[in-house]
């Protein structure tokens, strides 16, 4: 599938120090959030990919699709991959749609998308939906809340998140709590649940280093913190109770980034035996699934 062609205009949001940039036509996507001029996020490098932007909502499912099909109410529905980078559909559809500004003041913007299954449209996601991404600066930092609707007349398998690409910086240091990890296959799929090992274990704050992280951890307690001491600043995650699963990716450090994506469900949740008891919800026709993340950031 051809990559679209969209609008790259950026809306900014300010309040005090802090600064935040949104790109409506390129996924949604935040393309900065500074606070004194100090990035974050990974700042946008102004290209068309939604992918080198800081920070994109995962809807209406996360991370990858195994079989690129799932099955729900006793029917399979086939997925095709939206991302060239990509052979299995990952990440759900609204990353790679342009979102409408519905409300819009200095400090806060309103995001609306809504996908139907036509056409084409059908092997991105077979159910109809509608997306609200609000987004709020506050004297504490960031403010960020989704609600998914289903509006087709079937009911729907659903998951949440975000995927927020942070800064390394110099020295960048990590903590979060989780009860266990999944363990993948070569294909990066999830394979196996099991204890965290010391290697991957953040419950105490710890320097990031290079643990060659793509994984999903379970459990997730208590909120996210990420620590530059160099830059003396502290960001703080707190994702709502739905979020109870952590994506963790770290790629080499000269690559100047890592994410830790708040999510509602296990990687490859809609192909498991049991999609409910990973994190999956059923939505049935106009029933709305809502989660929330705030961006707590502060002088460490």
């Amino acid at each position: 599938m051809p990559e679209f062609q969209p609008n790259l205009t950026e809306v900014e949001l300010l309040r005090g120090p802090l600064r935040l940039s949104v790109c409506p036509g390129l996924g949604g996507a935040i393309t900065q959030l500074s606070i004194d001029g100090i990035d974050l996020l990974r700042p946008w490098d102004g290209t068309d990919s939604v992918r080198r932007t800081g920070c994109f909502v995962l809807a209406p499912f996360s991370n990858r699709v195994g079989d690129a099909a799932f099955e729900h109410d006793g029917q399979r529905y086939p997925l095709r991959s939206l991302s060239v980078e990509h052979p299995l559909p990952i990440h759900g559809v609204a990353w790679k749609r342009a979102w409408t500004i519905t409300e819009q003041s200095p400090t806060s913007l309103c995001l609306t998308l809504t996908h139907r299954p036509e056409g084409e449209g059908v092997l991105d996601w077979p159910f109809a939906f509608e997306l609200e991404h609000q987004i709020k600066l506050d004297d504490d930092g960031v403010a960020l809340q989704l609600t998914l609707r289903n509006i087709d007349n079937r009911s729907m398998p659903a998951g949440l998140g975000w995927h927020p690409y942070f800064l390394r910086q110099d020295a960048c240091w990590l903590r979060f709590g989780a009860s266990s990890v999944w363990r993948n296959d070569p294909r990066n799929l999830p394979s196996q649940k099991t204890p965290i090992p010391t290697e991957w274990d953040f419950s105490t704050e710890a320097p990031l280093q290079e643990p060659g992280l793509d994984n999903c951890f379970v459990g997730r307690t208590g909120p996210v913190t990420i620590h530059w001491p160099n830059e003396g600043m502290q960001l703080t995650m707190h994702p709502s109770e739905a979020l109870d699963h952590l994506v963790v990716f770290t790629p080499p450090a000269e690559m100047g980034f890592f994410a830790v994506e708040p999510v509602s469900h296990a990687n490859n949740a809609l192909c498991m035996d049991d999609p409910t008891v990973n994190g999956i919800r059923t939505l049935d026709p106009g029933e709305t699934m809502q989660v929330s993340c705030r961006f707590s950031i502060a002088r460490a």
